[in-house]
Parts: structure tokens; sequence; C-alpha cells
């Protein structure tokens, strides 16, 4: 007579081999963590999940300060039906919970279709940008920010 394995065993065994799988793979860089979450806000036009991953004291170009940084995160989100990201070229020097990261963001996107909007906005952009980004209490944020405008790649 054939016995069917007990549900316990097959539970235990498929933990075993989940465990085992999840033990293997390398932990999650957390600055690539944190790009990859910046461009999924970006795509997203999600200012306040963006602004979230900044620095309570985030520092940007002219003085530009977090809430800034979100309220014009927000004007340009709210000007776009989508935006698209590719962050390209990324340059990593780390220290002790730190980082430097060097990198060319492109950002394309299809503006709202409101009167005159459409003309004024543009369809594509590349920036070049350098980020300090630092662990804070286990989550990783930046720091300060700057960019200029760049060609796209060839």
């Amino acid at each position: 007579m054939k016995r069917e394995p007990k549900v316990g065993v097959i539970a235990v065994a498929l933990s075993v081999v989940g465990l085992a799988v999840a033990c293997s793979r390398a932990p999650a860089d957390p600055v690539r963590s944190l790009l990859d979450e910046l461009v999924a806000a970006g795509e997203a036009r999600d200012a306040d999940r963006f602004g979230a991953r900044l620095s309570a004291g985030f520092h940007g170009p002219d003085s530009m300060d977090r809430a800034a940084a979100v309220a014009t995160l927000r004007r340009y989100f709210a000007a776009y039906d989508s935006i698209a990201v590719e962050v390209y070229g990324v340059e990593i020097d780390r220290e002790d919970g730190a980082a430097r990261v060097r990198c060319v963001v492109e950002l394309s996107g299809q503006a709202r279709k409101l009167a005159g909007l459409e003309g004024l906005l543009p369809p594509a952009a590349a920036y070049r940008f350098e980020l300090e980004v630092a662990d804070e209490g286990g989550v990783w944020t930046v720091r300060d920010a700057s960019w200029q405008e760049t060609g796209p790649a060839e």
C-alpha cells in the first residue's frame, strides 16, 4: 500500500528549501536600491514617495531644501501624463555608511494635453547628477544633489 507524505513534512521541506534560496542571495546593495526607489517614484509621478528618500536636511542647487524639491517635483509631475526614467553610467564611491554617486539620468515623458503646455515642456532631457547619499537610521537617503543638463547617450 502506497503512503501519502504528511502535509507537515512537505511544509517543513518547502520551508527549508525557501530558507536556503533566501540565504544564498546576496543582500541588496542599499545605494542601488535607493536609486531604484527614486526611479520608481519618478515614473509613478509620486513626489511624496520621492521626497521620503530625501534627507530631512537635504540640500540642492540654489539653496533648495527638501520641501522646495518636493514642491518642484509635484509641479513637474503634474504637467506630465507619463514619465520614463533611465539611469546609466553609475559610479559609486563608498565610505562608512555614505556614498557619492555620479550618474546620467534620461527623462522622457508625455506632457498633459493642456492648451500650450505641450509646446513648453520637453519630451526628453538628460542630466548628469552628483549625489551624496547616506544611511540615516537604517534608511538610505539623498543628503545633497547637484545636476547639470547634458546630452543623451549616443
